[in-house]
């Protein structure tokens, strides 16, 4: 590793020349190595300039198979090659039919080989290339930003290329709430970016819209272990009933509901679990910090119980859980006016 600190330290004792020397020394090329750290792929558009004879110039798109096809030379090899790279190539095999060739100028005009999809709720859904691929907040933003029903906080990427048909469902709204942008997954070329519309098509929450959530989930109603559960992550509704102990012998499993906190507002979705189970629709349904999950009794009222006793308890538990919090809260700001 080069210690930039001894060079600054000697370069003022150092003529010029010899600091010039001293770089050329140490990165052969001078300014290009950055320049060159891109490496031409298919789909990319690219600009060659001949000064010696302009009749020669071009622009052309590598093909798929990696090739480009010129005047003269015809076929030659582009992919996985620098601009300096091909430079000296195409100088190389042009010089054998034109003595008067010693230079060409390449250029990348359009990049296409590095390239992300980005579909959903976002204003411009569509391929998006580029030099270097940006982080995930940077491409959200390069497809305008999110719907007012596109939800952050189940971004779902789908992997492409040597990982392709892995999927991530990842909480940017909570990870850019919290001034965590840099844990955000890291996304390479051929990866898709789905925004998924928000629970009943409400309106999402902003990304300063956020309460504090505790990462847990509840099951209540016909399983055989109703309450509160850790949420792990990516657990989907079926997962969620699941590891309560799966729903019991007279749980209504076209009636399930999610009651889903979204910021200050709930959302309440149905799903027919039944038609699920046999043909896979609809899609899978994510469960987030917080929500219930409600498996009903078959034939039954609220939250799938059947007996005026058994809504008293509930109801009964909720007021006792809603009397402890405003204790906890007035004790609180009484602390905190002390």
């Amino acid at each position: 590793m080069v210690c930039f600190s001894r060079i600054d330290q000697f370069a003022g004792k150092l003529p010029a020349f010899f600091i010039v020397i001293i770089v050329s020394t140490i990165f052969p090329g001078g300014t290009t190595l950055l320049a060159d750290a891109y490496q031409i792929g298919p789909e990319d558009v690219i600009e060659i300039k001949f000064w010696q004879d302009n009749s020669l110039d071009a622009t052309v798109t590598v093909r798929q198979d990696g090739k480009i096809s010129l005047d003269v030379i015809g076929e030659i090899e582009a992919a996985g090659l620098t601009t300096s790279e091909l430079e000296k190539k195409i100088v190389r095999q042009m010089s054998r039919y034109n003595k008067s060739i010693s230079q060409a100028v390449v250029r990348v005009v359009q990049y296409g080989h590095l390239k992300v999809f980005v579909s959903g709720q976002v204003p411009n859904p569509g391929k998006y290339s580029f030099e270097q691929i940006p982080d995930l907040w940077t491409l959200i933003n390069e497809a305008g930003g999110v719907t007012d029903v596109g939800d952050l906080t189940r971004v779902t990427i789908i992997r492409g290329g040597d990982r392709a048909g892995e999927v991530e469902i990842v909480n940017v709204s909570a990870l850019m709430a919290s001034g965590r942008r840099g844990e955000l997954p890291k996304i390479y070329s051929d990866d898709t970016i789905e925004i998924p519309r928000t629970i009943a098509g409400l309106p999402a929450r902003t990304i300063g819209d956020q309460t504090d959530v505790r990462n847990l989930y509840y099951v209540i109603g016909e399983v055989v272990n109703p309450g509160a559960m850790n949420l792990e992550k990516n657990i989907d509704v079926l997962d969620a009933i699941a590891l309560a102990g799966g729903p019991t012998e007279r749980a209504d499993l076209k009636n399930a509901k999610v009651i889903s906190k979204d910021g200050f507002r709930t959302q309440t979705v149905k799903i027919n679990l039944k038609k699920y189970l046999e043909s896979g629709a609809p899609g899978r349904y994510f469960i987030r910090p917080e929500d219930t999950i409600i498996l009903p009794r078959k034939g039954s009222g609220l939250l799938g119980m059947g007996s005026l006793t058994d809504i008293v308890t509930v109801l009964g538990a909720v007021s006792a859980a809603l009397l402890l919090y405003d204790r906890l809260k007035t004790d609180d700001e009484a602390a905190a006016a002390r």
